[in-house]
């Protein structure tokens, strides 16, 4: 026989959350992030669990992610970083003068938001 699941319930906080933005309440059952929403629909919800109050806290569920994103971060560090680029133009200016002083043949350019660009 198996272990009956264990849920906490944690209230009072700030959970992001797409799908419900005004979220102050999570249930984790074994782990797993099974609910968001309110703080009454939740306690409603899950009568039985052990209650985690967060005192407004922050909460952002997600995985640890260790494939690629401190691979792509370490990149950055030494790439071009092109979050102050205004336009099509000007990135590709950016891109020129720092091809010109690098010796790698491969260039790594991040931070450009061309929705941003006139052009």
């Amino acid at each position: 026989m198996s272990p009956a699941p264990h849920t906490q319930l944690l209230v009072g906080g700030r959970i992001y959350s797409a799908g419900a933005p005004d979220a102050t309440a999570m249930a984790v059952t074994d782990g797993q992030v099974v609910w968001v929403g309110a703080d009454r629909p939740g306690r409603a919800l899950h009568p039985d669990a052990e209650i985690v109050d967060l005192d407004g806290a922050f909460v952002a569920p997600a995985f640890v992610d260790t494939h690629v994103h401190v691979t792509a971060h370490g990149l950055a560090l030494t790439g071009l970083d092109l979050t102050g680029a205004t336009s099509r133009e000007d990135a590709l200016r950016r891109l020129r003068e720092h091809a010109a002083g690098c010796d790698d043949p491969v260039l790594w350019g991040h931070g450009w938001d061309e929705s941003r660009w006139p052009d």
